[in-house]
C-alpha cells in the first residue's frame, strides 16, 4: 500500500514511545516558591540594615522563639513545597526524592528568613527554618510514597487523555490548581477578585445609587470570571467531549472549596450574610453565559476567555470602594497575625491570576497548527507523562 502510516498505525507506534517528562512539578513548585516568597516579606516595608553589633539571626539568642501556633502554620505551609519538589526527579530512589524536598525547602526558608532579617515588620528565627525544614521533609516523604505508588500510574495514563500535552497543558494545570487554592479564602465571594466593601449589614442606611452601583459591578466581576475560568478549562481539556465536564467538576470544586472554608473560618454571624446580592447575580448571569460559549470554535474561546478574564480584573476601578476594600479580619473565626499575610497573599493572588491566564492564552494560540478539527493524537507523537 503506497501512502503514509493509517492513524490507527501512528496511535499504535505513540504507545510504544516512552513517556516524555512532565514540567508540571517543576511549575508547581516554582509558583508555590514565589507564593510563599510573597507571603514570607510583605507587607514589603522599608527594608533597614540591622544595628550594628546585632548577631546574624541563625545565632541570635532569640533565633528559638515561637509559639506552637507559628511552629504549626511553618510546618504545614511548606509541606506541598516538599511534595512538589519530590516529584521533579523523574526517576529517582525514594531517598534521594525526599532529600530533594528537604534542600528545597531549607534552602528557601533560609534565604527568606535572611530577607526577613533586613524587614523590621518581620523577624527571622531558626525556629521557623527548622519548622520549614519539617514540612519540607513530611511532604518530601508523601511526595516519594506517591512516586512509588499505583496512583501516580493511574494519573500518567489518564491526565494525557483528558489535558493538553507537553508544557502548554503543564503550566495550564499549575494556573488553574493555583486559582482553586486562592478560593480558600472566604472573605472573597466566589467567582470575585476582591473583597467585599459591605461584608456585614451597617448600622445607617446606604445610598441607593452607590448601593446598585456595587451590586452591579459585584455582579459583572463575577459573571466575567465565571465565563473566564469556565473557557480556560474548556481550552484545557485536550478534545472537545471533555470540556463540559471538566468545566462542571472545576466550578464544582470551587464552589464546595469556598462553602467548606467559609463555614470553618468565619464567624457563625458573617457565615450567615456570606455571599451578596450582586455575586448571586453574577454567578447566575455567568452561567448562562457559559453555556453558549463553550460551543464556540476554539480560537474564538480564546478570544472570549482572554476578554472576560481582562474584565474581570479591571471592572472593579468602576467603584473605588470596591477596589480599595481591605480584609474584613473582625469576620474569622482566626485571631492570629498570620491572617493578615493569608488575606493579602490570596488577593494578589486573585488579581494577577487573570493576568498571568491571559498570557497562557497567547501562548495557546500561537502553538503551530493549533485550533484546527483536531485528532485525538493532536499535539505531536509519544505519550505525556503527568506527574
Amino acid at each position: 500500500m503506497i501512502g503514509g502510516p493509517t492513524i490507527g498505525a501512528r496511535r499504535e507506534h505513540e504507545r510504544d514511545q516512552p513517556a516524555r517528562a512532565s514540567h508540571l512539578p517543576h511549575a508547581l513548585v516554582a509558583i508555590y516558591a514565589l507564593a510563599i516568597a510573597y507571603a514570607s516579606l510583605q507587607p514589603f516595608g522599608d527594608w533597614m540594615a540591622p544595628v550594628p553589633g546585632t548577631p546574624f539571626w541563625a545565632v541570635a539568642p532569640w533565633s528559638l522563639r515561637a509559639t506552637r501556633f507559628d511552629i504549626l502554620a511553618n510546618v504545614l505551609a511548606y509541606v506541598p513545597l516538599g511534595f512538589f519538589a519530590a516529584l521533579v526527579p523523574r526517576r529517582a530512589a525514594p531517598t534521594f526524592r525526599v532529600l530533594t524536598a528537604v534542600v528545597a525547602g531549607a534552602t528557601l526558608s533560609f534565604a527568606l528568613e535572611t530577607a526577613q532579617w533586613f524587614l523590621p515588620a518581620r523577624g527571622a528565627g531558626v525556629s521557623d527554618l527548622l519548622a520549614n525544614a519539617a514540612g519540607a521533609l513530611t511532604g518530601g516523604i508523601f511526595g516519594a510514597l506517591y512516586a512509588a505508588s499505583s496512583l501516580r500510574d493511574v494519573l500518567r495514563r489518564a491526565l494525557p487523555r483528558v489535558v493538553l500535552p507537553g508544557p502548554i497543558g503543564d503550566v495550564g494545570l499549575a494556573l488553574l490548581a493555583l486559582w482553586l487554592v486562592a478560593q480558600t479564602n472566604p472573605a472573597i465571594a466566589p467567582f470575585a477578585l476582591t473583597f467585599d466593601p459591605m461584608p456585614m449589614p451597617t448600622s445607617g442606611p446606604q445610598p441607593p445609587s452607590d448601593h446598585t452601583a456595587t451590586v452591579l459591578i459585584e455582579a459583572a466581576e463575577s459573571a466575567f470570571q465565571l465565563v473566564g475560568v469556565g473557557l480556560f478549562v474548556a481550552l484545557l481539556a485536550r478534545e472537545r467531549r471533555y470540556a463540559g465536564g471538566a468545566v462542571l467538576v472545576v466550578i464544582g470544586a470551587a464552589l464546595l472549596v469556598k462553602g467548606v472554608a467559609a463555614f470553618l473560618l468565619l464567624t457563625p454571624a458573617a457565615f450567615e450574610s456570606w455571599l451578596s446580592d450582586g455575586v448571586l447575580l453574577g454567578i447566575a448571569a455567568g452561567a448562562l453565559l457559559l453555556l453558549p460559549a463553550i460551543l464556540l470554535p476554539r480560537p474564538a474561546q480564546v478570544a472570549a476567555c482572554a476578554v472576560a478574564l481582562l474584565s474581570s480584573l479591571f471592572t472593579p476601578l468602576f467603584v473605588p470602594d470596591v477596589l480599595r476594600a481591605t480584609a474584613p479580619l473582625t469576620l474569622f473565626n482566626w485571631r492570629y497575625g498570620h491572617l493578615l499575610n493569608f488575606n493579602g497573599l490570596t488577593k494578589s493572588v486573585l488579581v494577577a491570576w487573570p493576568l498571568a491566564a491571559a498570557l497562557w492564552l497567547f501562548a495557546l494560540a500561537g502553538q503551530p497548527g493549533w485550533g484546527l478539527a483536531a485528532a485525538p493524537e493532536a499535539g505531536g507523537p509519544g505519550k505525556h507523562d503527568p506527574l
